[in-house]
């Protein structure tokens, strides 16, 4: 992931490396001390000799001594390490906290789910030497596509609970038993035909339903082989591969978009910086 060292990014940096510098300074007594009797020394002697001009230019000379020194930490390689871990630390940070709360957007079922793979994930990145520094760890790209799917799956199983295929059923066989009544008025007919239209509807969305779940259940149960075979792989120091492996979902071409799931934008913003990363 291309870590953007930009100048307000290195002079906060420098300006944070700067305080920390003198917070030790301060600490120390004997410099303190020091200080002190130098700035009183410099403070009589202009006093005693200098010109006026020298007492109105020090606040002048203090400002430029400090843009100077902090320009010339700009530039060091320390400064511009310590940005560029400052800036990964903040994306790791804002990355875990969308995803603390879309888990708990889950259902009980979901959460359990999740907690088994979090803790595949954290055991693979015991497993896993530290390689290239970056705000995902071994498998949490994984993980994430996990999260989402169980977030698809609750989704799913909210709209089943509006009626099931057996239950739509019955009841659209109730309406044409219904409709074989010669007594029936021709508005009774007509209403029940349309109620047999729409749970005829229904029926079809209910199947599509079904479809999906399962494409998702097998996205989910590959991940879990998938990350289980990272950690054999790890615990036994062969080759690892890439730990952050991406595959291609089955119900990626007919995943529902994220802005119709819970916490849409958050998935969305969430699949923003899962782009950046793969950015390199």
């Amino acid at each position: 992931m291309h870590v953007p060292l930009t100048i307000p990014l290195l002079f906060q940096e420098s300006c944070l490396r700067l305080a920390g510098l003198g917070k030790e300074l301060a600490g120390n007594r004997w410099l303190v001390a020091a200080g002190g009797v130098a700035l009183m020394g410099m403070v009589h002697w202009m006093d005693k000799s200098g010109p006026p001009g020298m007492l109105a230019l020090s606040p002048l000379l203090a400002a430029g001594l400090l843009l100077g020194t902090i320009l010339a930490g700009m530039v060091l390689p320390s400064v511009r390490k310590g940005a560029r871990q400052r800036w990964i630390d903040e994306q790791r940070t804002a990355f875990l906290e969308r995803n603390s709360q879309l888990f708990a957007s889950l259902s009980p079922h979901g959460r359990e789910r999740y907690n088994r793979m979090h803790e595949r994930v954290a055991r693979l990145a015991d497993l896993t030497p530290q390689g290239q520094p970056g705000p995902l760890g071994p498998g949490e790209n994984l993980l994430w596509l996990y999260l989402k799917l169980l977030i698809a799956r609750d989704h799913l199983e909210d709209s089943a609970r509006l009626g099931s295929m057996e239950s739509l059923e019955q009841e659209r066989l109730q309406l044409l038993h219904e409709l074989e009544d010669p007594a029936l008025t021709a508005t009774g007919r007509a209403a029940r035909q349309h109620s047999i239209d729409l749970l005829e509807q229904r029926l079809t969305t209910a199947r599509m339903r079904g479809g999906r779940m399962d494409e998702i259940e097998a996205d989910m149960v590959r991940i879990e082989h998938q990350l289980a075979l990272l950690c054999e792989r790890a615990a036994q120091h062969s080759a690892l591969g890439d730990a952050a492996v991406r595959m291609n979902l089955v119900t990626t071409s007919a995943e529902p978009l994220a802005d119709d799931l819970p916490g849409g934008s958050l998935i969305s913003e969430q699949e923003a910086f899962l782009a950046r990363c793969a950015e390199g």
